[in-house]
């Protein structure tokens, strides 16, 4: 009794199980192709069937809100001078100018393009110019940096104290030529 109970038992765990196989698709073209479109369709919907939002607007929309560009050059060290220089940047000459030669710069002028918070050479401004100020030619200055436009002395050269206003003071007395 137990016997057929176990062998009954067996066979129809052996039915289940074969049952809940899925079925052999190698030789079911037909299936096959049918899943792809589904899959393909799931995963590629037409513009009209995406049940979801656009992503970005489309690339018409975005040219049009754009802010035209002007490509016409500002005045050199004009803080806006998107046409040399990238945002946050500034054009400054190379060599020194006055205002009057700046106004009568030309395309050909030569410069380069600063980001005057931060610039060492031109802190604030371009010191070509004289709106900034080279922190490297500070007199006594050892060791500087420039931030939010502005110098920082962190030390000075022998022969110089550093004051509480963070400038480099000659000293009165130098004891170092003492024997």
């Amino acid at each position: 009794m137990i016997f057929s109970r176990c062998v009954t038992f067996s066979l129809l765990s052996l039915t289940t199980l074969v049952l809940a196989l899925p079925t052999p698709t190698l030789n079911d073209r037909e299936g096959l192709d049918k899943r792809y479109h589904e899959d393909h369709r799931k995963h590629h919907p037409k513009v009209h069937e995406s049940s979801r939002p656009s992503a970005s607007p489309s690339g018409i929309v975005r040219r049009k809100a754009q802010v035209p560009i002007s490509t016409e050059p500002v005045v050199l060290g004009a803080p806006e001078d998107l046409a040399r220089c990238p945002s946050q940047q500034i054009a400054c000459p190379i060599s020194p100018m006055s205002l009057s030669d700046v106004q009568n710069a030309s395309i050909d002028t030569p410069y380069e393009c600063i980001t005057p918070q931060e610039d060492l050479y031109s802190c604030g401004g371009c010191a070509t110019l004289g709106t900034g100020q080279d922190c490297t030619a500070i007199p006594g200055v050892l060791s500087v940096s420039c931030a939010v436009g502005q110098c920082n002395v962190y030390s000075c050269k022998a022969g110089f104290t550093l004051s509480s206003e963070g400038k480099c003071l000659p000293n009165i007395f130098d004891y170092t030529t003492l024997p």
